[in-house]
């Protein structure tokens, strides 16, 4: 009986796999190892692969066959980025990226066609002026469910018992609708700030969150909200069950103008 069993299910797993199809693209001979990639989407029915490494940024188009039928290499992107993030329309993608040059730190957003190429000049979102040399990014960018709006905010954690957080709310046009600047106090040791979520009105939500020193064990948890046309926010802090918090997440449910934790 076991043995007819196993018979059974190889074949059953075989006949499943027959109905799957798997395409693989050509390695193309400007590909390294440690080489980043991200895919950006599907568009006019192909696929927009972005490839980055060290001082060479390009982006692969393949069609559904997985054949690479161009790649346009970014020439106007400075040689050393800190990202690149992107956010796809039907017709169109943004690219966001951050890049240091001197004692400033900028943040870029660029529009790209279903060609992979740029529509116009890239636009400067937001800088920093910095006294030292950075590898890392300083800014996040986020999007609403429908897209249509997007917030890039960065926080400066220099002070221990304040962090500063700073937002830009563009709509999907990199239109500037609102810049804020506000001070969220930190009054326990180990508090963080995480889970950043813009819902389709530009509402931001995030939490403040308390833990031990590894930030493996949540005690303390605090909701964040600020409207998109207000400068002022609201903390609310929330009864945690008497259980072992280690992770946590916000979901936004923009039907029911509701977040979900």
């Amino acid at each position: 009986m076991r043995v007819l069993f196993v018979a059974f299910f190889l074949l059953f797993a075989l006949s499943g796999t027959q109905a799957q199809r798997i395409i693989y693209s050509e390695p193309d001979r400007d590909d390294v190892r440690s080489m980043n990639f991200e895919v950006i989407g599907k568009l006019s029915g192909q696929f927009h692969i972005y490839k980055g490494y060290r001082d060479m940024h390009y982006v692969a188009i393949y069609d559904a066959e997985m054949r690479q039928v161009e790649k346009n290499r970014l020439d106007f992107l400075p040689d050393r980025i800190f990202n690149a993030d992107f956010l796809a329309f039907p017709d169109f993608y943004y690219m966001f990226y951050q890049y240091q040059k001197r004692n400033i730190v900028y943040c870029m957003a660029v529009k790209m066609d279903d060609k992979g190429k740029k529509v116009g000049e890239p636009v400067i979102m937001d800088t920093t002026d910095v006294t030292f040399s950075s590898n890392n990014r300083i800014y996040t960018v986020i999007f609403s469910e429908d897209k249509s709006k997007i917030l890039a905010y960065k926080i400066n954690a220099k002070n221990d018992k304040a962090h500063t957080v700073t937002t830009m709310l563009f709509d999907k046009q990199l239109d500037l609708l609102r810049k804020t600047r506000f001070v969220v106090n930190m009054p326990e040791r180990n508090d963080f700030l995480e889970e950043f979520q813009v819902d389709n009105d530009g509402d931001l939500v995030f939490l403040r969150a308390s833990g031990s020193a590894q930030n493996d064990n949540i005690n303390k948890l605090s909701l964040i909200y600020k409207s998109a046309i207000d400068d002022e926010f609201l903390i609310t802090d929330l009864q945690l069950p008497t259980i072992n918090l280690d992770d946590i997440r916000v979901k936004v449910d923009n039907l029911n103008k509701k977040y979900l934790i």
